[in-house]
């Protein structure tokens, strides 16, 4: 790190694990912790981070680095202006002022923002998107998150909040889903909503592959399914078929109302993009509408997903830090 060079830390704190970077303005990641979090109370999620965000200043303060800001990306409903994440559907938060929490324990400023909104703002500067002024991103694991970028700018809304993607409603009356709504994006397809219709179909049809598969392993998860549909199992591909379409019908959506150059899809459900390509892309034709569809890409991140939120993280505390 270049002697007076800023740094920043950044935390990504989601439902499995809390992981954190220092990252210099040059983007080099100078050192970096992972924890799994424990999602038992509202206080030990905190205490989590806390734990992460000292271990990274301690270390920082070993190697000849002064942390200026924090930057936290957290898996939830973020109002941004007060710092306050207002439910978390993966861990037990419900209006926890996390960025005073985290100035007082940190004595630094603390910038929060929605997970995947600082995924797509690393994107939109490192990955995919720096070329591109005008992107939409969606990271697609047990949930469907979603970051929106506008002539570089990430768009948060009236009240900070925007960008969620994942409930985005694609069928009145659909499947239930964690944020109290049905027929969501997310209840359509997301890991769980694939890992939903298979227990499913294997409830239903005791004889079938799935209900077999589903007799040897502890959860048809998608990495299962993705087993299963390589081997060329025609119930498990068809998961895959009806995940795709949903998740083409609600980016076809996201095109029409925003006309962006591109869509990233990012996430651990990536994985299995190539099963869901084909019925994603057929349905964006059919559904997305003139100048938009033909001016927009649907492509993969090019960063790497262990380090993106943290990334976006502490990129986002470097780019709102303003020195006294």
């Amino acid at each position: 790190m270049a002697e007076g060079e800023i740094a920043a830390i950044g935390l990504d704190v989601g439902g499995s694990k809390t992981a954190g970077m220092v990252l210099t303005a040059g983007g080099a990641a100078v050192e970096q912790v992972r924890i799994p979090t424990d999602r038992s109370s509202q206080e030990s999620v905190v205490a989590g981070v806390v734990q992460v965000a000292m271990e990274l200043l301690e270390a920082a303060a070993a190697g000849g680095s002064e942390v200026a800001a924090v930057g936290v990306g957290f898996a939830g409903f973020i109002e941004f202006a007060r710092g306050l994440v207002t439910f978390s559907p993966n861990m037990p938060i419900r209006d926890l002022p996390l960025k005073n929490v985290l100035e007082q324990e940190l004595s630094r400023p603390v910038f929060l923002d929605n997970d995947a909104n600082v995924a797509a703002l690393a994107e939109s500067r490192w990955g995919a998107g720096r070329r591109a002024q005008h992107m939409v991103q969606l990271t697609l694991g047990t949930g469907i998150g979603g970051g929106i970028i506008i002539g570089r700018q990430l768009y948060r809304g009236g009240a900070g909040s925007a960008g969620e993607i994942g409930h985005m409603v694609i069928s009145a009356g659909g499947p239930p889903c964690c944020c109290g709504g049905t027929g969501c994006l997310e209840a359509m397809a997301s890991g769980t909503a694939m890992e939903r219709m298979a227990e499913e179909i294997a409830a239903a049809e005791p004889s079938s592959s799935l209900a077999r598969l589903r007799a040897e392993v502890d959860r048809l998860d998608v990495r299962r399914l993705d087993e299963a549909a390589r081997a060329g199992d025609r119930l498990a591909l068809g998961i895959f078929r009806q995940a795709g379409r949903s998740l083409g019908v609600g980016i076809a959506n996201l095109i029409n109302i925003f006309n962006p150059e591109l869509v990233v899809l990012s996430g651990g459900v990536t994985a299995s993009f190539d099963l869901m390509e084909a019925y994603l892309r057929e349905a964006v034709g059919e559904t997305a509408v003139g100048l938009s569809r033909e001016s927009c890409e649907i492509v993969l991140s090019e960063l790497e997903e262990e380090e993106v939120g943290a990334r976006g993280a502490a990129l986002l505390a470097l780019e709102l830090f303003t020195p006294n």
